[in-house]
């Protein structure tokens, strides 16, 4: 894991209340960042291999609230698994990519904000798997405290606006460079234009 992909992954969690790289119990496997107004909320960057980390979250008691999984083979960390600590119990929730992206799309503000924006669109929903999704993605996020549920939905919106802003830039660069390079109509024409030169030196 590189500086750049280290940061951008950083960037995901970070709140008004930043993090702060900790020297102290970073090591060679792992990066940790803490954040000043309180010693137990960490954010680890663990490397599990040479293109997978693992992210831990704590919070003020110690206890892992997130644990999220990203693959380095990009340019940008991508997010390959996404867990959150259920209230009031010690075992965490999986969410798969399709709740994920409901999440993104209707996120709001704080748990009862989200909840009610999935559950008005529910009655609307006609395919039965995608309300199945609806439905599964509502129940995990009520087994969620409103601190880690808030964290869920900002963590999905800032990573999925970059991954878009990132798709976006990528696009446009690779039609700058076909742009830039001429078609075959071009080369054929540069071609024969260029033997004709060569005919008449000779």
């Amino acid at each position: 894991m590189n500086k750049k992909q280290e940061q951008q992954i950083l960037d995901y969690y970070s709140t008004t209340d930043k993090y702060i790289h900790s020297r102290t119990h970073s090591n060679a496997h792992q990066t940790v960042f803490t954040k000043e107004s309180d010693k137990y909320q960490w954010l680890v960057l663990e490397q599990k291999s040479q293109c997978e980390v693992e992210v831990r979250q704590t919070d003020n008691h110690g206890t892992i609230t997130a644990r999220d999984n990203y693959e380095l083979t990009g340019n940008l960390p991508k997010c390959m698994g996404v867990e959150r600590l259920c209230e009031g119990a010690n075992f965490q929730i999986p969410f798969n990519a399709d709740e994920i992206n409901l999440i993104y799309q209707f996120g709001e503000q704080n748990k009862a904000e989200t909840c009610a924006s999935l559950s008005a669109i529910l009655p609307q929903v006609k395919d039965s798997d995608t309300k199945q999704i609806v439905s599964d993605t509502l129940k995990k996020l009520n087994a969620l405290s409103d601190e880690t549920c808030a964290e869920l939905t900002a963590t999905t919106k800032r990573r999925k606006l970059t991954e878009h802003d990132h798709s976006i830039k990528t696009r446009l660069a690779k039609a700058k460079e076909q742009a830039k390079q001429p078609t075959v109509a071009e080369g054929k024409q540069h071609r024969t234009h260029s033997k004709g030169k060569g005919d008449m030196v000779l």
